[in-house]
């Protein structure tokens, strides 16, 4: 390897070789290294690489992340939900803004202080098919699919059609995101051409699009060129575009926007309502006694071809991908496809493109939950076109994203959540615990045969949990249905399947000596969110599958179409949720745990 590429690289922070999962240096390929600072624009040293974890600790007076004073000694329980799951007689066939409000009512009265939620980030309004929440057009915009239509100024009933529509959406145990989307669409527009606008109402949404600024009114602009595309035969991402509009700034773009201002207003239009109604979903919240109420995700990167990339590629850089190194797990790697923010860019911007998005994120809740907490730190970088395994840790700029991160927190007096599962750097979690950056504690990474880790240790500063959404339920996990599901993906051999089978009958033995004996799956979920529930973690989150015993998890990773990931609808409605028999034991038990 040429000693001056390496040097220059190491100086931005981009690593020339990293440790394997045996602790085994392995150096980064010379290509690789050449392709990241090129992409990176790099022609001569930093004067100082980015801070490292031992650098960050040792910052006097470092900005912390806010925890309200109330709840400094307090700890909270809550529900977490996928939001396109819930269930109800008035929804167009997916959860809405008026079912979550409906639902932290519910919870509230049960005794929760917040309800989280899976990202609500915008995706490709053209192409509703692309339905991962984790895999957004912008992070800084809203789905607005979530919008209810009977939240609408002048809504006054579907129409004979839309309701039959509604109703047959409504039904199967799947989710038909691409239908739901069409009719949402449909009744939308027939809202937005007779939308009652008065002084007031234009007033607030000039106020809100001209605090939305030129991100805004890319997105609209993206969004209206998106349709016109996929109208035209092309893709909704603009890398399928005609070359002449994938320059947003470029003469071809700007005579789009003159011609199709109608179309442009439709979507800021529709940033607006779903803006005001996350809002008033969250007041509502925290009117029935929510102490925190939302508890919002925030993912790792952006798609490659989304609104974000198109608006600023130099920022959000379409070229790399996003992944992890080999593993146990992945013995080739991970590509997650998703486009990383820029770490020399941020520095050059003091870190405000980071900050700014938490912001808006923040703005309508009292948590929220950063997907990978370590890319503050690092991201694995993979270049376009290159497997996995030849990717690079490239560091960021910890000190600056730490900061914005912090005093985004303090403005929106928000609690911060990181997810730090994984490989997780030596240090990182005392930076977390030393910057009130709130960290996991799940049952399944803390539980063996030989039992549970000391969860009376655990940190105060911590969300503690059964799973997330990219594990089983409990019920599949005690019922082995998870791999057996596995097993048929190809994700596990048969010798596999075998060796995974003992180890789990090992794991439910343990848990019953732990829990004191029994077998009913419910009862023994009850009691292990209970005994989760007197840890000292500030936080405790239920997954609402769990409540109602569910056996299929939300997502598994690794699949897009091979499995139903993000599209199961709760087989409970949210007005029979309250009595429903898990539904009442899980929360009791969480309510007796952790009281107001």
């Amino acid at each position: 390897m040429k000693r001056g590429l390496a040097r220059l690289c190491a100086s931005h922070g981009i690593q020339p070789s990293y440790l394997d999962m045996d602790g085994v240096e392995r150096s980064v390929p010379e290509d690789t290294l050449a392709a990241l600072a090129e992409v990176f624009g790099l022609d001569r040293p930093a004067r100082e690489p980015p801070a490292s974890i031992d650098e960050a600790l040792a910052e006097p007076a470092a900005p912390r992340c806010h925890i309200p004073r109330a709840l400094r000694k307090a700890r909270l329980w809550g529900l977490t939900c996928q939001l396109p799951s819930l269930a109800s007689s008035r929804n167009l066939g997916m959860g809405d803004f008026a079912d979550l409000a409906a639902l932290c009512r519910l919870a509230a009265a049960e005794g929760a202080d917040f309800l989280g939620l899976n990202p609500l980030h915008a995706l490709f309004w053209s192409d509703p098919g692309r339905i991962s929440p984790f895999f957004p057009s912008n992070r800084r915009f809203l789905n607005p699919l979530y919008i209810a239509v009977d939240w609408v100024e002048g809504f006054t009933g579907l129409r004979p059609a839309e309701a039959r529509a509604a109703a047959r959406l409504r039904r199967p145990p799947l989710i038909d995101i691409p239908a739901v989307a069409r009719l949402k669409d449909r009744v939308l527009r027939r809202l937005f051409e007779a939308y009652p606008w008065d002084g007031g109402s234009r007033r607030a949404f000039r106020r809100f699009c001209k605090a939305g600024g030129d991100a805004l009114r890319a997105h609209a602009l993206f969004e209206a060129l998106s349709e016109a595309m996929v109208a035209e035969g092309h893709g909704a991402g603009w890398q399928a575009w005609p070359a002449a509009l994938r320059d947003r700034r470029g003469p071809a773009v700007a005579a789009f926007r003159a011609a199709h201002a109608a179309a442009i207003d439709y979507h800021l239009w529709l940033q607006w309502l779903a803006d005001a109604q996350l809002g008033r979903a969250q007041r509502e919240a925290e009117q029935a006694g929510m102490r925190l109420g939302l508890y919002l995700d925030f993912a790792v990167g952006a798609a490659p071809d989304g609104s974000a990339t198109w608006t600023d590629p130099e920022l959000i850089v379409p070229s790399l991908s996003i992944g992890a190194p080999p593993d146990a797990f992945s013995t080739g790697g991970q590509d997650w496809g998703l486009a990383p923010l820029s770490p020399p860019r941020l520095a050059d911007h003091d870190g405000l493109p980071f900050s700014e998005t938490m912001r808006a994120v923040l703005q309508h809740a009292g948590a929220a939950r950063i997907d990978h907490a370590m890319s503050l730190l690092r991201l694995w970088l993979i270049p376009r076109g290159r497997p996995a395994t030849e990717g690079a840790y490239v560091r960021y700029p910890l000190s600056l994203l730490l900061a914005g991160m912090a005093q985004a927190s303090r403005d929106a007096r928000a609690i911060v959540i990181g997810e730090d599962l994984g490989v997780v750097p030596a240090g990182f979690r005392d930076l977390m615990a030393a910057r009130h950056f709130h960290g996991y504690r799940v049952f399944y990474f803390e539980f063996g045969p030989e039992g549970l880790h000391d969860w009376a240790a655990w940190p105060a500063d911590a969300l503690a949990c059964l799973a997330t959404h990219d594990m089983p339920t409990f019920a599949g996990w005690w019922s082995g249905s998870d791999l057996d599901l596995r097993r048929a993906l190809g994700m596990l051999t048969a010798k596999d399947l075998r060796r995974e089978r003992r180890t789990r009958e090992a794991e439910r033995r343990a848990l019953r000596d732990l829990l004191g004996g029994g077998a009913d799956p419910v009862a023994l979920s009850v009691a292990l969110h209970g005994l989760i529930g007197r840890s000292p973690c500030r936080l405790v989150a239920l997954q609402i599958e769990d409540a109602l015993g569910l056996p299929d998890q939300v997502n598994i990773p690794g699949t897009i179409d091979e499995h139903p990931n993000w599209r199961r609808r709760l087989p409970v409605a949210l007005d029979r949720l309250a009595d429903h028999p898990g539904f009442r034991a899980h929360t009791a038990a969480l309510r007796l745990a952790r009281p107001r």
